[in-house]
């Protein structure tokens, strides 16, 4: 009985080294996540919007549809703040989920798209990031379809990544019009 009482305090305190290191590490290191992502958001805005001076934070103004969320939404402007357009971060459903920026100019056209983050499978979804495919989307404005099939071309393989795609990308440009159109007058 004293062995196995034994056994169980020192489970217990192995337990609880390992929950305090734990939580000392995430303490560290989430501010440096925080961080990493955030730059890497800013220079695919900078990419998108190479133009821009600056981007400013804006609250979102007419919200999700039910499956796409809306992470941030920033104005991209000049030097003599002018208002070039929006850069809206989106986050949906792909055949798990995507990220995906999408700039769009003060005519309501898509400028250019960035994939910030893709957790579909490896060799069908994931060719979404290859050259060229997210191209597609520019210059497509809210009255496209974003429709696969019609006016989207879609991953050979990939229908669901590439349906999912096409929702974050057409949520996000609506958002960036309203956005745009609020932040004109």
């Amino acid at each position: 009985m004293k062995d196995i009482l034994k056994l169980g305090l020192v489970l217990a305190a192995f337990s609880v080294v390992s929950c305090v290191s734990l939580a000392l590490v995430n303490s560290i290191t989430a501010p440096v996540i925080a961080e990493k992502k955030l730059s890497g958001s800013a220079a695919a805005m900078k990419k998108i919007f190479a133009e821009a001076a600056k981007f400013e934070p804006v609250e979102a103004v007419s919200g999700q549809n039910s499956d796409v969320k809306i992470r941030s939404v920033n104005l991209a402007k000049s030097a003599d703040a002018a208002l070039l357009g929006a850069v809206v971060e989106a986050e949906g459903p792909t055949y798990d989920r995507a990220v995906i920026l999408v700039g769009v100019d003060t005519s309501f056209a898509v400028k250019g798209t960035e994939i910030l983050e893709l957790y579909d499978s490896p060799g069908f979804g994931q060719r979404a990031k290859e050259d060229g495919y997210m191209d597609q989307y520019n210059g497509k404005t809210p009255s496209d379809a974003f429709a696969v099939g019609d006016d989207v071309v879609a991953l050979s393989g990939a229908s669901i990544s590439s349906k999912g795609i096409a929702a974050i990308v057409k949520t996000a440009v609506s958002e960036a019009q309203a956005v745009i159109e609020e932040n004109s007058k």
